[in-house]
């Protein structure tokens, strides 16, 4: 195992790394949340057609984005679709649910997908995954058995169809998936690929290009949770468990630009995303097999102009079991992560110190320990807790606290 230059800094500057098994290792106390988390939402919840929308809130530095990096982790390693972005990079586009759909279509690993549903015509054929890959034309095979091209052709579109319309998708999303499988399939169409990746993705295509493709519904407010419901059903098709989507850097809702002092959102984008969330959790009946996981800093909860108590909607759907305890509560919709780090216990740094030499060691890094925390830290622990576990790389990569 080795690290690249990218995730060095980023453990430099106290961020989770890009490296998801990285993630997996640096991580200790998962019994207070994660291993409740995980096995229900991931094992039983999402994949028999549930739907949830979870938050995490808490100070700087307290490990929010790790957690949401360890839940994208495991979800991939369970068979899901995961994405993650930032509302900070993605910015107002973050406010309605053709934008979200947008997002989410842009960052999806169209190969896996659409390698996924051709495994399955062709397992309804007879030629299983110890056969045929799912990565290049079936059309070959099917001849080999003694059939004319024309005829093997129809064979595939014929299955084709037949899993599509099982599939109860939108007829623009059976269009979209047909073309894809029968490029994939049958014979290179290189033009109407284009067209059906520039459809799926939001994009307007001409007037020619809706009659001669067939996708003539567009993307708008309308029809976006119509294209959501049938993004879902194609990734489970595809042999996925769901979908996972993580939104982190929610601050942006609240938070000024540095440079001409006003909000980064206006008051229009921030209610138009809480709306979206809104929408999120109202659809569960509708959107199956999706987990939503948003983050943010505290002041989600603290600022009642700008935070999740600004928008009533959502704050009476989200607030069921946020009762002050002092204690951390592994059930709440809105997880307290400060809760979540003072639950690890007051020997926790220590431990977590001890640990991270350990996990780094492993990555072929030279321990270089700063500091040693003691007692249960403040705000940016976690942070402080990374960076001061400060390392030197073989090739003399120097990483301090800055």
């Amino acid at each position: 195992m080795a690290l690249v230059v990218e995730d060095i800094i980023c453990l430099r500057n106290g961020a989770a790394p890009a490296n998801l098994e990285l993630i997996r290792d640096m991580t200790l106390g998962t019994g207070v949340w994660l291993d409740r988390f995980v096995p229900y939402y991931l094992n039983q919840y999402i994949p028999y057609g549930g739907s949830k929308v979870k938050v995490l809130v808490g100070s700087e530095g307290c490990g929010k984005t790790h957690l949401l990096r360890y839940i994208q982790q495991a979800s991939l390693g369970m068979g899901y679709t995961s994405v993650f972005m930032t509302a900070r990079s993605v910015g107002p586009k973050l406010c309605d649910v053709p934008n979200l759909y947008r997002l989410i279509a842009a960052t999806l690993d169209m190969k896996q997908l659409i390698t996924g549903l051709s495994q399955k015509v062709a397992s309804s054929l007879g030629y299983g995954q110890s056969i045929y890959s799912g990565e290049d034309k079936l059309l070959p095979y099917i001849v080999e058995e003694g059939y004319g091209s024309p005829d093997a052709a129809r064979e595939i579109r014929i299955a084709a169809g037949r899993l599509l319309k099982n599939a109860d998708i939108s007829a623009s999303f059976f269009t979209f998936a047909f073309t894809m499988l029968k490029d994939r399939l049958i014979a290179d169409d290189p033009e109407a690929k284009r067209i059906a990746m520039q459809w799926f993705s939001g994009e307007k295509i001409s007037r020619s290009e809706r009659r001669d493709s067939g996708l003539y519904e567009s993307l708008q407010k309308a029809t976006a949770r119509r294209w959501l419901d049938s993004l879902l059903k194609l990734i489970v098709l595809s042999g996925q468990q769901g979908l996972v989507v993580l939104i982190d850097d929610l601050d942006v809702l609240y938070e000024r630009s540095p440079e001409t002092g006003r909000y980064l959102y206006t008051p229009s984008n921030n209610k138009d995303t809480y709306e979206l969330f809104r929408q999120l959790i109202d659809d569960a009946d509708l959107l199956k097999n999706l987990l939503v996981v948003l983050s943010g800093r505290r002041n989600l909860l603290d600022d009642d102009r700008r935070g999740f108590l600004s928008y009533e909607a959502l704050w009476m759907r989200l607030q069921t079991g946020l009762v002050p305890s002092g204690t951390f509560n592994p059930l709440c919709d809105i997880v307290d992560v400060d809760q979540h780090l003072a639950a690890q216990g007051s020997d926790f740094p220590r431990c977590l110190s001890e640990h991270l030499g350990e996990v780094f060691a492993r990555y072929g890094l030279k321990r270089k320990l700063r500091d040693k925390n003691g007692g249960m830290p403040p705000a940016q622990a976690l942070k402080s807790i990374v960076i001061d576990n400060a390392y030197t790389s073989e090739d003399g990569l120097e990483v301090t606290h800055e």
